[in-house]
């Protein structure tokens, strides 16, 4: 991505890495980058309409309201955009931010202010589920190719992706992207996993942390693609011990 690393190692999105006290602990311990906590697109957009409402772009997720307000009330824009000022002052690693986006809406607008407090790089986590059996494979893909151009033409720091694993022709898919303009791809991000709360009649978080055993997917996946790809490649899921 053409980021100075001091180490191999970077510390991905997660709760540890949405606090100034985290990320330079994290420096501390030699990790070579840092991804901060991600955004999601409905908070990004959420704001621009100064609304409290996510009802319309939330409409066939009704099981996500409840996470995504709650995140959205502890993690305001501003409050992002100050957290990466205040990263590059204390820190001397790269600071990556991270949106997490289904489409290539107006939450562009602020990358550029991404950009403008100086984080060194974006991680687009971009979660297209396959799941409707009446759009081909060709559409959903399209989507990716629709968000890389247009973030492309907002910003000038190096952009990643993050992707699944979902495409029925992963190999062909991971090059053509490579080809994109895009400095790196991140393999692979895992969808949210809603589960119902039976004793309290209430959706809930179903997320389990990865384990160790989850790492050799995205290895295998690397050691085929890397000859072939003209971008970074980086493995996720799994990498939690040395």
């Amino acid at each position: 991505m053409g980021l100075d690393l001091c180490s191999p190692i970077i510390a991905g999105s997660s709760g540890i890495t949405n606090n100034l006290r985290n990320i330079i602990e994290i420096e501390k311990q030699g990790a070579g980058a840092i991804v901060l906590k991600s955004l999601f697109e409905e908070q990004i957009l959420n704001e621009a309409h100064n609304t409290s409402s996510l009802g319309e772009g939330m409409g066939g997720y009704p099981e996500a309201l409840d996470y995504i307000g709650q995140y959205t009330r502890h993690n305001a824009i501003n409050e992002y955009l100050t957290l990466i000022r205040d990263a590059k002052k204390n820190v001397r690693i790269p600071i990556i931010a991270s949106i997490n986006c289904v489409s290539a809406a107006e939450w562009m607008d602020f990358a550029v202010r991404i950009q403008e407090a100086g984080a060194d790089a974006i991680e687009l986590n971009i979660f297209i589920l396959p799941s409707d059996p009446y759009r081909a494979p060709e559409e959903n893909e399209a989507i990716y190719f629709k968000i890389i151009e247009q973030i492309l033409a907002k910003v000038t720091i190096p952009i990643a992706i993050k992707i699944s694993s979902y495409f029925s022709g992963l190999a062909k898919t991971a090059i053509q992207l490579s080809w994109s303009g895009i400095k790196g791809i991140v393999m692979f991000n895992r969808f949210y996993s809603p589960d119902i709360d039976i004793e309290n009649i209430k959706v809930a978080s179903g997320f389990t942390f990865s384990s160790s055993g989850d790492l050799a997917m995205p290895l295998r996946w690397i050691a085929m693609l890397s000859p072939r790809v003209q971008c970074d490649l980086c493995a996720s899921s799994g990498a939690d011990s040395g």
